[in-house]
């Protein structure tokens, strides 16, 4: 590309053609040295920086971390209802400050027996001494048990406050006994309300010359 030049001694405009690098120009009409402009050379762009894109959230991570909220929410709800049920595990027991009522019977009351009323239930021979004493207030059946085999051996009955001398046979009994105060029969003796305990002494009569009961 050609370049206009202006001669500045005698103001000649000069047609100056590209040179290389140290060549001198001169007027054409004055031979005065010119001016040759350089030609400007834009500097090269800045390199563009490369782009490193951000690093990915790790969506699925969270997502997972979120799912499981629930396993904290038991972990924390079952703490507490440990600790609350140990505070009520340590509290005292308190007994209940109502009385169970009595049951009723569907089955009829009936005439208690006569006191000393006896049912036997062997063919043993009856000859050792035995005396039952109760206190007020219940009425008592006395049943003699076999301490062997468990079979029953005879019962007694014996109305509150009484006492019974009778004779039974010879042999190791347990006394086991039934207590209430409105009679049934044999069947229901005193109903739902009945008590019923035994002995922890095992009764041996013997004969020893002297009939006696240990």
């Amino acid at each position: 590309m050609d370049n206009i030049v202006t001669c500045p001694n005698c103001g000649q405009k000069n047609r100056i053609k590209d040179y290389p690098d140290g060549t001198i120009a001169i007027c054409s009409k004055c031979w005065t040295a010119l001016n040759i402009p350089k030609p400007s050379v834009q500097p090269p762009p800045p390199p563009k920086e490369s782009y490193t894109p951000p690093p990915k959230k790790n969506v699925t991570n969270k997502k997972q971390g979120s799912d499981f909220w629930w396993i904290w929410f038991l972990l924390i709800g079952g703490f507490i209802w440990l600790i609350v049920s140990l505070d009520t595990t340590n509290e005292p027991t308190k007994k209940p400050t109502y009385s169970t009522p009595r049951a009723t019977p569907t089955y009829p009351e009936v005439a208690m027996p006569y006191n000393g009323a006896i049912q036997i239930f062997t063919n043993d021979q009856r000859i050792a001494p035995f005396e039952i004493k109760t206190s007020q207030g219940a009425n008592y059946l006395v049943k003699l048990v076999s301490a062997y085999s468990q079979s029953p051996i005879m019962t007694i009955f014996i109305k509150g406050g009484n006492q019974v001398t009778t004779e039974v046979p010879l042999g190791a009994f347990e006394v086991k006994y039934a207590s209430g105060e409105k009679w049934y029969g044999y069947q229901y003796l005193f109903g739902p309300n009945t008590v019923y305990s035994k002995t922890d002494k095992t009764f041996i009569f013997q004969d020893n010359n002297v009939i006696s009961g240990i």
